[in-house]
């Protein structure tokens, strides 16, 4: 079925952006462009992400990446090991594996998540 520019128009007030803009297709694909292109391109795309970034951490936000989400799962075990909570089990066996030679640190980290000594380190909604 073909549109007719009185339904576009139509479309066009309904919508409030023309739908001939909306739905332009890109006149240049990855693969067609050239190599100095292609480097323009994703120059942009990394400036652009570099600037959503800095934004973010603006706002507060913490970054999503390996450091960050370490960090939060070794507060998430702190936490854990403080309340004795479920999974308890599993991080002072995890701890135990680790340390082989070193049989007390898995009670001796529990007693200090308890007693307040280790304290978490990134903030929470809460």
């Amino acid at each position: 079925m073909k549109t007719t520019s009185l339904e576009i128009r139509m479309l066009d007030q309904l919508i409030g952006k023309s739908t001939r803009q909306r739905t332009a297709a890109p006149t240049v694909g990855i693969n067609d462009m050239t190599d100095a292109e292609f480097r323009a391109y994703k120059s942009k795309l990394q400036a652009d992400r570099r600037a959503k970034v800095k934004a973010d951490a603006a706002k507060g936000s913490l970054p999503f990446d390996a450091e960050t989400t370490r960090q939060a799962l070794a507060d998430a075990a702190i936490a854990i090991l403080a309340s004795d909570g479920p999974g308890a089990d599993a991080i002072r066996a995890y701890l135990s594996s680790v340390f082989v030679e070193k049989t007390g640190v898995p009670f001796t980290v529990t007693a200090r998540a308890k007693a307040g000594e280790l304290k978490v380190k990134l903030p929470t909604s809460r």
